[in-house]
C-alpha cells in the first residue's frame, strides 16, 4: 500500500471514531476477571507434578470453584493430556467462571489446534469470557487468531477491548492499526500503547499529526511510548516526534518529554534530546 493511500486508509479510520465520545471507562475489569490466573512458580524452583486424572475429573465435575482451580493447575502443566483435557471442557461446555480459567490455563501452552475452540469463547455472551479468550487468541498467534484479535477491538465491552489490545501488543499484530486509530479517536485507553508497539515511523507521523482529534492525554501517552520504544526508528525519527509531543498540551506531553531525557544518555549529543530538554524546562517555567 502506498503512503498517500495508507494515510487516507487510517484517516478515514479515525474519522469513523472521532464523532463518538466514549466514556473513558475503568479497565480494572479486564484484569479482574472472574477466575484467578494460576499462580506463578518461583524462578528456578520446579513447578509442582500435576495429577491430570485427578483435575480432570474436578474439571468435569458439577463444583464451579474446584473445576475452576482444576483448569488453573491443569494449565501449569506442560502434559499434553493435560492441555487436552482443557479443550475438551471448553468443546463441551463450562460456567462462565471455569470458561475464563480454562481459556487462561490454555494460554499457558497454545496448540496448533486451538483455534476453534477458542475462537467460539470471542463471541460468548459473558464479556469477562470474550476478554479471556481475546488474551488467549493472542498467545495462539497465526493469521487466524489475529483477525479474532482484531475483531475483538470492535467489541462493545472495554474489558475485551482492552484485552485485545493487550493481545496486540504482546503479539505486534501491525495488522491492528486501523481498528486502534479508530479507538484512539473515541478516546479509548487501551489504544495508545498496542498502538505505541506497532507503530513504525510513518504511523508513528500520522499519529503526531492528529492534534485535535484526540484527547491530549492519550496523544501525549502514545506518543511517549513511540519514543522510549529502543528499536523505534532513528534520530530524525526521535526528532520527529519530539516536535510532535511539544504541540501537545498538558502534563502527560511534558512528563513524556521529560522521560525520555531521563532514558536518553547525553553523550553522543543528539538534537532530539537537547529540543525535549529545551521544552521541559520551558514548561517548567511556564507553570504547566
Amino acid at each position: 500500500m502506498s503512503s498517500s493511500r495508507r494515510n487516507r486508509s487510517w484517516s478515514l479510520a479515525l474519522a469513523a471514531g472521532a464523532s463518538l465520545v466514549l466514556a473513558h471507562p475503568a479497565l480494572t475489569a479486564a484484569q479482574s476477571a472472574k477466575g484467578k490466573a494460576p499462580a506463578k512458580t518461583p524462578k528456578g524452583a520446579k513447578a509442582p507434578p500435576v495429577d491430570v486424572a485427578a483435575e480432570q475429573a474436578r474439571l468435569d465435575g458439577a463444583d464451579a470453584k474446584a473445576a475452576a482451580d482444576a483448569a488453573a493447575r491443569l494449565g501449569t502443566s506442560a502434559d499434553p493430556a493435560a492441555h487436552d483435557a482443557l479443550l475438551d471442557a471448553l468443546a463441551t461446555g463450562v460456567d462462565p467462571d471455569v470458561a475464563v480459567a480454562a481459556l487462561r490455563a490454555v494460554a499457558m501452552h497454545p496448540g496448533k489446534d486451538d483455534l476453534a475452540v477458542v475462537g467460539y469463547y470471542a463471541h460468548y455472551r459473558d464479556d469477562q469470557v470474550r476478554a479471556a479468550a481475546a488474551a488467549a487468541l493472542g498467545a495462539l498467534g497465526g493469521v487466524g487468531a489475529h483477525k479474532a484479535v482484531i475483531a475483538a477491538l470492535h467489541d462493545d465491552s472495554a474489558a475485551v477491548r482492552a484485552a485485545a489490545a493487550g493481545a496486540v501488543t504482546a503479539g505486534k499484530i501491525k495488522e491492528a492499526a486501523e481498528p486502534l486509530l479508530q479507538l484512539l479517536a473515541k478516546g479509548d485507553p487501551a489504544s495508545a500503547k498496542a498502538l505505541a508497539v506497532i507503530a513504525d515511523v510513518e504511523l508513528a507521523r500520522f499519529i503526531g499529526e492528529q492534534l485535535g482529534q484526540v484527547p491530549d492525554g492519550l496523544l501525549a501517552e502514545c506518543l511517549g511510548a513511540i519514543l522510549m520504544r529502543p528499536d523505534f526508528g532513528n534520530e530524525a525519527a526521535k526528532l520527529q516526534v519530539v516536535r510532535a509531543l511539544g504541540k501537545v498540551a498538558g502534563p502527560e506531553a511534558t512528563q513524556a518529554l521529560a522521560d525520555y531525557v531521563s532514558a536518553t544518555p547525553e553523550k553522543p549529543p543528539r538534537q532530539s534530546r537537547r529540543e525535549a530538554e529545551a521544552m521541559v524546562e520551558s514548561r517548567l517555567e511556564g507553570g504547566e
